[in-house]
């Protein structure tokens, strides 16, 4: 298992508007066959400088993701929602064997 965690802040002046089609369109990537499992969610907001959002994707390999990424919707989503609202991101990528059991 491939697994991609992302955690960003929304751009300054991004619009609540902006924000929730952003999680519209993300929630949309769940069609694309390599994406396996996905989470994601706002920070809860406890603690002073938290990034504002993350998302946990899991793939079945990093050449999976990689297909991911070069699909036409998920393109269109960087280019039509994220590039819109994401105004910093820390991405962490690692093999992953699942939860013990």
């Amino acid at each position: 298992m491939f697994r991609q965690v992302i955690a960003f802040r929304w751009m300054e002046g991004a619009s609540p508007e902006a924000k929730e089609a952003y999680r519209g369109a993300l929630e949309g990537l769940r069609v694309i066959p390599e994406l396996v499992a996905m989470t994601w969610g706002d920070d809860a907001g406890h603690f002073e400088g938290n990034f504002d959002f993350v998302a946990v994707m899991d793939f079945e390999s990093f050449a999976a993701a990689r297909r991911y990424v070069g699909h036409p919707l998920h393109q269109a989503y960087v280019e039509d929602h994220a590039s819109q609202v994401v105004g910093e991101r820390v991405v962490v990528q690692h093999d992953w064997a699942g939860p013990a059991s």
